[in-house]
C-alpha cells in the first residue's frame, strides 16, 4: 500500500503547517490564561489582608493549577482537532484519487480479504460506473490464486467506497470508511508520533 503511505505523506506535511498554527495559537491562549490566573491571585492576595498569608497562597495555587488544567486541556483539544482534520483529508484523498490508483487499492485491500470460498463482491454505485475490465479480471485471479471464486453482484453496495464481501448470506463489509474506523486507534497513533513528537 505504497500509494496511501504516499498520500498519507503528503497529508502529514500540509497538517504540519495547521499544527503548527493551532498549537501556537493553544499556546497563546494558555499564556494568555495563566497570566488572568497571576492577575487574579496577585489580586486577591492584596485584597485578602485579614487572611493569613498561607491561606492566600494555598488559593492562588489552586487558581494556577486551574489554569494549568484548562491550558493543557486547550492544547489536548486543538491536538485532537488536528488529527480529526489529518484523518479526514487522508480519507477524502482515498476516495477521490484517480480511478487506476483507487482500483489498484481495492485488488490489494481485496488480496488480504478474500476467502477460499464461493462468494460475491459488492460495488458501490459510484464505482459501478467506472470500473476498469483490468479491476474485474483481478478480482477473478486474485479469487482464484486463494482457491475461491468472486462473481460481481448485481446491485451496488450501499457504501460510498470500496466494497462488500458476501459468502453463504455473511457479508464482509471492506469499504474505506469501515477500515479507518477499524484502525482509528493505529492511525491517531502514527499521526501524533509524526506530527507531535
Amino acid at each position: 500500500m505504497a500509494g496511501i503511505d504516499n498520500i498519507t505523506g503528503r497529508i502529514l506535511q500540509v497538517a504540519q503547517g495547521e499544527v503548527d498554527k493551532v498549537l501556537a495559537a493553544a499556546e497563546d491562549q494558555a499564556k494568555e490564561i495563566l497570566g488572568k490566573a497571576d492577575l487574579k491571585a496577585e489580586s486577591i492576595a492584596k485584597a485578602a489582608g485579614a487572611r493569613s498569608e498561607q491561606q492566600t497562597k494555598l488559593y492562588a495555587a489552586r487558581v494556577k493549577s486551574s489554569a494549568e488544567s484548562t491550558r493543557k486541556k486547550a492544547l489536548l483539544s486543538a491536538k485532537q482537532e488536528i488529527i480529526d482534520s489529518v484523518i479526514d483529508k487522508a480519507y477524502n484523498q482515498l476516495i477521490n484519487q484517480d480511478a487506476a490508483s483507487y482500483f489498484e487499492m481495492m485488488q490489494k485491500i481485496l488480496a488480504k480479504t478474500v476467502r477460499a470460498e464461493k462468494g460475491t463482491i459488492a460495488l458501490p454505485a459510484a464505482d459501478l460506473a467506472r470500473v476498469p475490465d483490468s479491476f474485474k479480471k483481478a478480482v477473478s485471479k486474485i479469487a482464484e490464486d486463494k482457491g475461491g471464486e468472486l462473481k460481481f453482484a448485481e446491485k451496488a453496495a450501499n457504501i460510498d467506497s470500496g466494497f462488500v464481501l458476501s459468502y453463504g448470506g455473511i457479508e464482509e463489509n471492506c469499504s474505506l470508511r469501515s477500515i479507518f474506523a477499524a484502525n482509528r486507534d493505529q492511525i491517531q497513533d502514527t499521526i501524533c508520533k509524526v506530527l507531535f513528537s
